[in-house]
């Protein structure tokens, strides 16, 4: 049934061939694609359905004609930076610095849960993600702040990763039932929309917003194509543009230096300053 897929993916496979075959019979090709038409209410389920049916045909030695589903495209949800805030500050110790690895370098979930204590790097503050399915691998720097909250994290001989291993999704339903609390405790409907790869997509825009390169920013999430990294190029675009004037922060460089901090920072040059003979920045505010 593995097929050489990666073990997420396999028992994701496993799980979709039990359920279609609690409804029809795994054998006739033309009743499966019945049950997947009816059973499962969106493009996605469905597409995904159709994946782990196919790999069981081909263990199996079997043949079909594999319907096509195009899964409808949906631009994800992006909190303000203080229901992000809000969000990592839930949950005991480990769920607060599992989180917060997440926002800092926009790592997905399983990559995060492989990190070993040999991935970290304190002395120049780097932690190595490695390469998972669709991700290449890479070296990003973190807080020193973080980094001190993962090396206080329980350490012992037999755990080689930094995170306490866990059942598969058992971190994503307990935060997803920590933000509905504290969806109630803020009267906030928006926090349960929040999921842990939410973090993912919240860092590609804030990379994208501090360089303005969309190279960088495809380097830090990992993607292997850059088409996958445009995506959120389009998302920067219609969440923060047009910007209203009052929007925007804005600087005035008293040296050079400061201005080539601001430049290498992704500020917008604006107009120069007649006073100081630079330039004058701006940057759109990450509400």
């Amino acid at each position: 049934m593995k097929l050489g897929r990666a073990e997420p993916t396999a028992k994701t496979y496993v799980m979709y061939v039990r359920n279609l075959g609690k409804f029809a019979d795994l054998n006739d090709p033309e009743e499966i694609k019945g049950v997947i038409a009816t059973h499962y209410k969106v493009n996605s389920t469905k597409r995904s359905a159709c994946c782990s049916y196919d790999a069981y045909l081909k263990f199996m030695g079997g043949t079909w004609e594999k319907p096509r589903y195009i899964p409808e495209h949906k631009l994800p949800f992006i909190p303000t930076e203080k229901e992000l805030q809000l969000a990592i500050n839930t949950g005991h110790r480990e769920t607060f610095v599992y989180v917060r690895f997440l926002y800092e370098t926009g790592a997905r979930k399983n990559e995060a849960e492989r990190l070993e204590w040999t991935d970290l790097d304190p002395e120049r503050n780097n932690v190595t993600v490695k390469a998972s399915k669709k991700c290449n691998s890479r070296i990003l720097p973190i807080t020193k702040e973080l980094m001190d909250l993962l090396f206080s994290l329980p350490k012992t001989e037999n755990k080689k990763t930094v995170f306490t291993k866990k059942a598969t999704n058992t971190r994503s339903s307990a935060f997803r039932q920590r933000l509905k609390r504290l969806a109630k405790t803020h009267n906030n409907s928006r926090f349960p929309k929040i999921h842990l790869h939410t973090f993912r997509h919240c860092k590609a825009l804030r990379e994208y917003h501090k360089t303005r390169d969309i190279l960088q920013a495809m380097y830090v999430l990992g993607h292997k194509k850059i088409d996958t990294t445009y995506i959120y190029l389009r998302m920067y675009k219609q969440i923060y543009k047009p910007q209203q004037p009052n929007q925007f922060i804005t600087k005035r460089p008293n040296t050079e230096e400061e201005e080539d901090d601001l430049i290498n920072s992704g500020w917008e040059f604006m107009y120069l300053n007649p006073r100081t003979k630079l330039g004058v920045f701006r940057k759109p505010k990450l509400s």
